[in-house]
């Protein structure tokens, strides 16, 4: 085959795989900003539940209650909703190794590109603690 019957077949490759490897591309940086959004919401999780562990008062009740999600709210490094924020004891503090506190952080998750914006994704961070 000679060189001269080869001319658009570079060209032509490319129009064929540039799709697909835009795709893989995009796709990777999306799941690297919900991999991202997700350990900032666990982080605040984390945060809200620690702090809540060691208060000697209850956590879940006013307004101790608006006091911890206002304090999530501030530890997150994204705009969550203090209304959203949900924080569970399974007893009164501070029964000291025999109760838990659970803190769970939603967020809507947008993407970046408008190919994929029919697509509701709530990440959610959570994490829970003894009290202390």
């Amino acid at each position: 085959m000679k060189q001269s019957d080869q001319k658009g077949t570079a060209m032509v490759e490319l129009a064929l795989l540039l799709p697909l490897l835009l795709l893989i591309v995009f796709g990777i940086t999306e799941f690297g900003r919900a991999f991202y959004i997700k350990n900032a919401l666990t982080n605040a999780a984390r945060e809200g539940a620690r702090r809540a562990s060691v208060t000697t008062t209850d956590p879940t009740v006013d307004p101790a209650l608006a006091t911890l999600k206002e304090y999530v709210k501030g530890a997150c490094a994204f705009p969550v909703k203090p209304e959203a924020i949900l924080i569970e004891s399974t007893s009164t503090p501070p029964q000291h190794g025999a109760s838990s506190i659970t803190v769970t952080v939603p967020y809507d998750f947008q993407f970046m590109y408008p190919l994929t914006s029919k697509l509701n994704i709530t990440l959610t961070g959570q994490a829970s603690m003894f009290y202390e």
